[in-house]
């Protein structure tokens, strides 16, 4: 008898030593729990017939159900139990995650809608607070068991035993043998409790890893939704993790540019860009932000690096947030030149009528002296003539320029106004000697836009009239198209170009390279642009030609 019990007892302890082994090497919570209660519940093992495992929320100080094992009658019960009389637990193993076992049951619905506060006097709480093993044998008169329990679980007698890692109680596990009708004695739950000392570590462990797990899922979430460009380099500049911004950006999959240098990537240099705060991180080792315009990626970003340590304080890389802003940044800037321009219109009305007035009086005395006098003083006073009527005219477009006008705006075809001026300009430049070429590139089909066709035709030959002064012996190409919603017009010369250096101030009024001109021509073009919502942009090659593009809002329909 003795030695039936002892291997009895042998083989139980061998099945909890692979079960141990089992539940400590799964890192999934519910497949570590389901392999405790099955445990629990089995004929083979300790034989309970119902099981439901409670952890602790501290946040919320409650015990919660997380899973129930056990059949929802006597007929289910018996056809279990059969089915696994001949089983190994090897075996039974594999149908907990393939078979009938994984399902949800009854008492598993039940269970995990149980919600119980730490903070009164049930037995429940009592077994957590003491950290021992409570048997009730009578649920209904007992005062300590709450009546919605056995309501709900239909059971008059049943055993709770706390879950222990680390001496802290992180839960408990609930028992009954309802369909037997077996009495729980208080050495089965203090096996139980032998059981659940081993197993305790192994869900705590579980539960751990699911919240690394949850947390480690919400982070990605919210790393790769960030809007802006986010991305960590290591020590070298090697890109290590980007999120879907950068992708979106960049345009090339994650393998090409994960493993490659960040300057190489969001710069196109060979070196470190001196401009790039992650240069100046690199060198410090403490944050830097700054705004820079980046030729490469097109646009303006404020680019913050910081740097990363690890827990010894060694500087493992950077991590880097990049927002575009460009929009902001042009809207920024067409204030400023609005407001510039606003200032600069007030002050060149008021000095242009206080220089006409002076200005009209010695022409007029110069006309006077011109008919009167002979020989080279007549001369004279015709110089003084013309120069005054120069400076005249200057003033007439200084004045047009401080003033503005009102647009008056309709319907046009786009094709004709640029067929109109391309036919006023023709003579002009096959008659200035600078054996230029005229090439038009215009389709058929009408574009249809709202514009003031006088404004328009002017902001044109201020163009075409610039791209002839500049080439010598070289074509002016104009061409018309629609794109994207607008009318496209471009202008473009083969002659000496724009140094990059002047190219960002030909809109400024009183700019010019030219000898005798007054620097207005671009400043008003670039003004009816804008007056009809549109946009006007710049390309030039120094010695190769400049290319103008005026965008104009097509007409809705």
């Amino acid at each position: 008898m003795h030695e039936n019990e002892s291997i009895k007892k042998n083989r139980e302890l061998s099945r909890f030593f692979f079960i141990n082994s089992v539940v400590r090497s799964a890192l999934d919570l519910n497949r570590v729990l389901r392999i405790v209660l099955t445990e629990v519940t089995m004929g083979a093992g300790l034989g309970f017939n119902r099981a439901i495992l409670f952890l602790v929320d501290e946040a919320q100080n409650t015990l919660e159900g997380i899973m129930g094992v056990g059949p929802s009658s006597l007929e289910e019960a018996q056809n279990i139990w059969a089915s696994l009389k001949d089983k190994s637990f090897e075996a039974i193993i594999e149908e907990i995650e393939t078979g009938p076992l994984s399902g949800e049951s009854y008492l598993d619905k039940v269970g995990r809608n149980l919600s119980i506060k730490l903070d009164g006097d049930c037995i429940c709480c009592n077994c957590i607070n003491e950290k021992r093993p409570f048997n009730v044998t009578d649920a209904r008169t007992d005062p300590r068991v709450k009546p919605l329990v056995i309501q709900l679980l239909g059971t008059n007698a049943f055993g709770v035993v706390p879950l222990i890692s680390r001496d802290k109680v992180i839960g408990l596990i609930w028992v009954d043998n309802l369909f037997t009708g077996k009495p729980i004695r208080d050495e089965d739950l203090q096996f139980l409790m032998e059981f659940t000392s081993h197993i305790a570590p192994a869900i705590e462990n579980a539960r751990l890893f699911e919240n690394v797990s949850l947390a480690r899922s919400e982070l990605k979430n919210i790393f790769e939704s960030i809007a802006d460009m986010v991305y960590f380099t290591d020590k070298d500049y090697t890109i290590r993790r980007i999120n879907r911004a950068v992708l979106e950006r960049i345009g090339r999959p994650e393998e090409e540019i994960i493993g490659r240098k960040c300057y190489e990537v969001f710069h196109g240099k060979n070196i470190p860009w001196e401009r790039c705060p992650h240069l100046k991180t690199m060198n410090s080792k403490k944050p830097a932000v700054e705004e820079i315009e980046d030729p490469y990626l097109g646009g303006t970003f404020v680019l913050s690096s910081s740097p990363i340590f690890d827990s010894a304080g060694n500087f493992m890389g950077t991590v880097h947030i990049s927002r575009d802003i460009t929009e902001l940044h042009d809207l920024r800037e067409k204030l400023t030149h609005a407001e510039k321009m606003a200032v600069l219109g007030e002050l060149t009305a008021v000095v242009a009528h206080e220089i006409r007035k002076p200005l009209v009086s010695i022409g007029g005395f110069a006309r006077r002296l011109e008919k009167k006098l002979a020989g080279d003083t007549s001369e004279y006073a015709k110089i003084i003539v013309n120069e005054v009527g120069r400076l005249e005219n200057i003033l007439k477009e200084i004045l047009g320029f401080a003033k503005g006008s009102k647009l008056i705006i309709s319907s046009v075809n786009v094709n004709e106004v640029v067929n109109d001026v391309i036919d006023f300009i023709i003579p002009e430049i096959e008659m200035c000697g600078r054996g230029n070429r005229l090439i038009r590139d215009i389709p058929g089909a009408p574009i249809i836009a709202v514009i003031d066709r006088d404004k328009i035709k002017e902001a044109m030959l201020n163009l075409v009239t610039n791209a002839n002064d500049a080439t010598d012996h070289g074509t002016v190409a104009i061409k018309t198209k629609s794109e994207n919603n607008e009318a496209v017009i471009e202008i473009s010369d083969t002659g000496c170009g724009i140094t990059q250096e002047n190219l960002k101030d030909i809109f400024n009024p009183f700019f010019t390279t030219k000898s005798g001109g007054i620097g207005l021509g671009l400043a008003v073009t670039r003004r009816i642009i804008e007056e009809h919502n549109g946009r006007i942009e710049v390309e030039s090659t120094r010695g190769r030609g400049t290319t103008f593009k005026i965008y104009l809002p097509l007409e809705e329909t």
